[in-house]
């Protein structure tokens, strides 16, 4: 029972630090995305692929975490 407790713990961390980090990404590939004007094209793209990249990741995250059913293990 606690060792399922302290899995189920460490998945819910693992979660919200995978979350935090892919949001803290969008946001800042975002602001340099709308706020900076790039001279160069190809950083433009770069970072506006990043961007697309950032909230891809920051939408498959919750499904990768809570939608794959755990395996149980067989009961003897």
């Amino acid at each position: 029972m606690f060792t399922m407790f302290t899995q189920r713990r460490s998945k819910i961390l693992g979660f919200i630090i995978a979350e935090a980090s892919a949001i803290g990404l969008l946001l800042i590939a975002g602001s340099f995305a709308l706020l900076v004007r790039w001279s160069d094209s190809t950083l433009a793209l770069s970072i506006n692929i990043l961007t697309i990249a950032a909230a891809a990741a920051v939408a498959i995250i919750p499904i990768a975490f809570f939608a794959v059913a755990p395996v149980l293990p067989r009961r003897r």
